[in-house]
């Protein structure tokens, strides 16, 4: 049994994926119809990939600019309209290539296995299928990606981040490619909510290096018409909970871990909040306590939550504000710190972003999407 927990189904899946037609190549090796037809679905794998790409910015750009830009269904619905169309677009401008480059190719190269013996044959033709391979590991890859970071399920993106061909994958092919989309249902604030922060980055705000001097740029001493001492009080329900989350752990970077991933499971990020923050904050409620109780809030709460839960298991924690890249522009935005006693230094956590189901904390490319961070408080 402890076998089968410590296999990634997802990294058993991908390896299965990808050898299936390298075995099916070797076990049968290719005719020259079965070159045309291999030749034919690599290039249908790479419409698909494009097709897939193309529907993804095509979606967030047209569902972003209406009224449905919150409605996973809509999305999807989108989506897959535009996937259909541009996959068709994509299969009528191949047609020709297919007609006077694909087939012919086709024809030499069995010209060229046919001199073969069976064993030589057996290995090209494995071999040939490799290109087919990738592509189908590729597509899955691509569907892994849009469910870890488009579905909200941080318990399966997690799953999914655990595989090591995946991270692999992700981080030599879809990041490149998908790196605005990596962060899209990570939302920020884009509104006046925190924009002293970013108006004051300036070059007066610079040392002699040129690097901002982030400790002259001003505090946010009001959100909500609270300060922010106010907004990450505790009670008894909040200290019990932090409690039972760190359990027996001693180590600070692991209670840290452990109270970063409960926040981003079980706080849903509040969006008609979000839209009424950047009208006016002082309709609604923000802080520790409410979003506790309610279980829902914006980057501000998310990190209020967290600072009350670190402080309430002694482990130092930052409030830090600057701004956030939301895949498709930098807004205001809030996240955290947490000092690691092994590494001696402050780390990035971003609980907010964590809902999207992928990894901020102290991760590497934390600083691609967070820039300007201002310290305002530290405990």
């Amino acid at each position: 049994m402890s076998l089968l927990n410590s296999i990634n189904i997802i990294t058993v899946i991908i390896i299965f994926i990808f050898l299936m037609p390298v075995t099916a190549g070797i076990l049968n090796p290719v005719s020259k119809e079965r070159l045309r037809h291999s030749l034919l679905s690599i290039i249908n794998g790479l419409n698909f990939i494009l097709s897939f790409i193309l529907s993804v910015y095509l979606t967030r750009v047209v569902v972003s600019a209406s009224e449905l830009h919150h409605d996973i269904v809509a999305y999807l619905i989108a989506m897959f309209v535009f996937m259909s169309v541009s996959f068709f677009v994509l299969e009528l401008l191949m047609i020709p290539v297919c007609r006077h480059l694909i087939i012919p190719l086709a024809d030499k190269l069995s010209s060229a296995l046919d001199g073969r013996n069976s064993g030589a044959k057996r290995f090209l033709s494995g071999l040939w299928q490799l290109p087919k391979s990738v592509c189908m590991v590729l597509v899955l890859s691509l569907l892994l990606n849009f469910y870890a970071n488009f579905i909200n399920n941080p318990s399966a993106g997690d799953y999914i981040n655990a595989s090591k061909p995946y991270q692999a994958i992700h981080k030599m092919v879809l990041q490149p490619v998908l790196t605005a989309d990596l962060v899209k249902k990570a939302p920020v604030l884009v509104g006046d909510a925190f924009r002293k922060a970013a108006e004051d980055y300036t070059p007066a705000n610079s040392d002699s290096s040129g690097e901002p001097n982030y400790w002259k740029l001003p505090a946010i001493k009001y959100f909500n018409g609270m300060t922010i001492d106010e907004a990450v009080k505790s009670n008894s329900e909040i200290k019990d909970t932090a409690k039972q989350i760190v359990g027996k752990e001693k180590d600070a970077r692991e209670k840290a871990y452990l109270l970063y991933k409960w926040v981003s499971k079980n706080i849903r990020y509040d969006y008609a909040k979000a839209e009424i923050v950047l009208e006016n904050p002082s309709r609604v409620n923000s802080g520790s306590i409410i979003t506790f109780e309610e279980r829902t809030g914006v980057c501000f709460d998310y990190s209020c939550l967290y600072v009350t839960m670190c402080r309430e298991v002694g482990i130092k924690v930052r409030l830090v504000s600057g701004l956030g890249y939301n895949g498709s522009e930098w807004g205001e935005h809030v996240w955290n710190q947490i000092y690691d006693p092994a590494k001696e230094s402050w780390v990035n956590v971003d609980p907010t972003f964590a809902n999207s189901g992928y990894d901020y904390f102290d991760n590497a490319d934390f600083s691609s999407n967070h820039k300007y961070d201002v310290v305002q408080a530290e405990w």
